[in-house]
């Protein structure tokens, strides 16, 4: 997994966690099992050196503007999904160690979208991410 972070970040920030923006290269075989629960590009917070995520953003728009992105925070492409069940009300949220990426062609309101096909190379193009860490 490559990726390369803007000038600047990582950058500390005031509860002494992380904020980074960074441009992460998409997979050279993309994972479409079919199943959304099994598919995707996943992230691990111990690739960027941390923790956990306390969210994941991305970019609408892959970088040739050709693929949207959607983030599954807490998602593993194992078939996980929601590994964390929401806290009780007045509890804080849960920081989570995973996310998945997942691809899709087109756009949404213009044709529609279907998630990238299996094993598509992916990795001439980037997503932007900003991510807040602990």
């Amino acid at each position: 997994m490559a990726f390369r972070f803007v000038p600047g970040y990582p950058y500390p920030n005031e509860k002494g966690g992380y904020e980074l923006i960074l441009d992460l290269d998409g997979p050279a075989s993309y994972n479409n099992t079919g199943v959304f629960n099994t598919s995707g590009q996943q992230i691990n917070a111990l690739d960027f050196g941390l923790g956990g995520f306390e969210d994941v953003g991305a970019d609408e728009l892959s970088s040739d503007s050709v693929n949207e992105v959607v983030v599954a925070l807490g998602a593993t492409i194992a078939g996980a999904t929601n590994l964390n069940p929401a806290p009780p009300a007045g509890q804080p949220s849960i920081i989570v160690t995973t996310a998945v990426l997942h691809w899709y062609t087109g756009v949404r309101g213009i044709g529609g979208t279907v998630e990238v096909a299996n094993a598509i190379n992916l990795s001439g193009k980037y997503i932007r991410l900003r991510l807040i860490m602990v």
